[in-house]
């Protein structure tokens, strides 16, 4: 009987658990975490238009799935409009153009 609870163990932590961890870490976000990191890291955005599927796109020499669209933020000088590139699989904003 251990042996076979031993065989089950081995079995889940050496062949399931990589599986796992390797799906958690290969999925798409929710474009909405995208936006609210828009939020947290620009202040006073009046818009935020986002492409809800990804695109691949080459950044800095690599393939990356990434989301693209464009936010209005309010500063001093008035209202000034960007275009950003956030990556698919972890958020990031990987760039954000002044329009």
């Amino acid at each position: 009987m251990r042996s076979k609870t031993a065989r089950l163990l081995l079995f889940a932590s050496v062949i399931l658990l990589p599986v796992f961890i390797w799906i958690r870490l290969n999925r798409h976000i929710h474009p909405q975490t995208v936006i609210n990191r828009l939020h947290r890291q620009y202040e006073d955005i009046s818009f935020v238009s986002i492409d809800y599927h990804s695109n691949k796109n080459k950044f800095l020499g690599i393939d990356r799935e990434v989301f693209t669209g464009r936010f209005h933020a309010l500063t001093d000088d008035g209202k000034k409009r960007y275009q950003f590139t956030a990556d698919a699989y972890t958020g990031e904003i990987m760039e954000a153009t002044e329009l």
